[in-house]
C-alpha cells in the first residue's frame, strides 16, 4: 500500500495526536489574541478539525504522507497548510463565477438560492480558524451527491465541479427540447428539488437506446414499446451494462470530455434499478419521456 494512504501505526498515531495538540495550543493562543488557551469544548474541536483539514489538504497537494507532521517545523507547516486552503478558496471562486452562468438556472429556484448562498461562503469562510466548515446552504441536489466526509472548501469545490459537469451536458442539448422535457416530466420542477441534469439525461439516454431522434428528447410510443420489450427480459446486471454502453454512445454523440463521460455513465448506472423495474412492469414512460 502507498504510504500516503496506509493507516498510521499505533505509535505514529500517538505521536501525531501529541503534535496536533501542540498545534492546537498554538492556534488557540492566536485565536484568543494571546489571552490564553482556555476554550469552550466545541470551539476547541472546531479549531482542531480546521488544523487537521488544512494539513490534509496541504499534504495531498504536495503528495507527502501525513507523518510529515512529525518532522516539519510547526509554524512553517501551519503557514503552508493555510496557504493551501487559501489557494483552494481562490480556485473555488473561479468555479463559482462559472457556475453563476449555468444555462438553465432559471428553471430551478433551489439552484438559484444555492448559488446565492455560495456567494455568501466567500465572505463568511474562515480559512485560518474554521477551515473544515462550509458556511453556506446547498439545497440543490446533484445527480451524484458529494461524499459526506468531505469538508470545508474541498466539499464546495467538489460540489461546484459536479454542478459544472452537469451544466456542460445540458449546454449540448437544444434549450427548447430540455424545457419541454422538464415541463413534461415534472410540471412543478421550478419549485421542487428536481435535478435538471438527471431529467435531461434520462430523456437523452432513452432516445439513444431506442435509436430515436436525440434532439427531440422524446420517445415515440413505438420506440418506448420496443425498448421496454428489450430491457424487460434482461437480468439486472445486463441491463446495467446496456445503460452504461448507451451512456458512452450518448457521450460520443455530444462530444463530452472524460469527466463528463464518467459522470454520465455513473448516472445511468445508478438509474438501472429503477429502469429495470419499470421495464419489468411493462412501461418505461415514467422514466423516459414519451410522446
Amino acid at each position: 500500500m502507498h504510504e500516503l494512504s496506509r493507516p498510521l501505526r499505533a505509535e505514529e498515531e500517538l505521536q501525531v495526536q501529541v503534535r496536533l495538540m501542540q498545534m492546537l495550543q498554538k492556534r488557540a493562543a492566536l485565536y484568543t489574541s494571546g489571552r490564553g488557551t482556555s476554550l469552550r469544548e466545541d470551539t476547541a474541536k472546531a479549531l482542531l478539525a480546521s488544523i487537521r483539514f488544512s494539513l490534509e489538504l496541504y499534504f495531498a497537494e504536495q503528495e507527502i504522507p501525513f507523518t510529515a507532521i512529525l518532522t516539519q517545523e510547526m509554524g512553517e507547516l501551519l503557514a503552508a497548510a493555510e496557504s493551501s486552503v487559501r489557494r483552494a478558496v481562490r480556485r473555488a471562486r473561479g468555479q463559482y463565477v462559472r457556475a453563476c452562468r449555468c444555462v438553465f438556472q432559471n428553471e430551478s429556484l433551489s439552484l438559484q438560492s444555492t448559488l446565492q448562498s455560495i456567494g455568501d461562503f466567500f465572505r463568511a469562510y474562515d480559512s485560518r480558524f474554521f477551515a473544515a466548515e462550509c458556511p453556506c446552504d446547498i439545497d440543490y441536489q446533484l445527480a451524484l451527491p458529494v461524499p459526506e466526509d468531505l469538508q470545508g472548501v474541498v466539499y464546495l469545490r467538489t460540489y461546484l465541479d459536479r454542478l459544472l459537469t452537469e451544466d456542460a451536458f445540458l449546454r449540448r442539448l437544444p434549450p427548447q427540447s430540455v424545457r419541454r422535457v422538464l415541463a413534461a416530466s415534472e410540471p412543478e420542477h421550478r419549485e421542487l428539488l428536481v435535478n435538471l441534469y438527471e431529467t435531461a439525461v434520462m430523456a437523452a439516454l432513452g432516445v439513444t437506446l431506442a435509436e430515436g431522434d436525440l434532439f427531440t428528447l422524446f420517445l415515440t410510443s413505438e420506440e418506448e414499446r420496443r425498448l421496454t420489450q428489450r430491457l424487460a427480459v434482461l437480468p439486472s446486471e445486463n441491463c446495467k451494462r446496456v445503460l452504461s454502453r448507451g451512456a458512452d454512445l450518448l457521450s460520443c454523440r455530444l462530444g463530452l470530455n472524460g469527466e463528463g463521460t464518467a459522470y454520465l455513465r455513473r448516472t445511468a448506472e445508478h438509474a438501472s434499478p429503477r429502469i429495470a423495474a419499470a421495464a419489468a412492469a411493462g412501461s418505461l414512460t415514467a422514466v423516459f419521456p414519451t410522446l
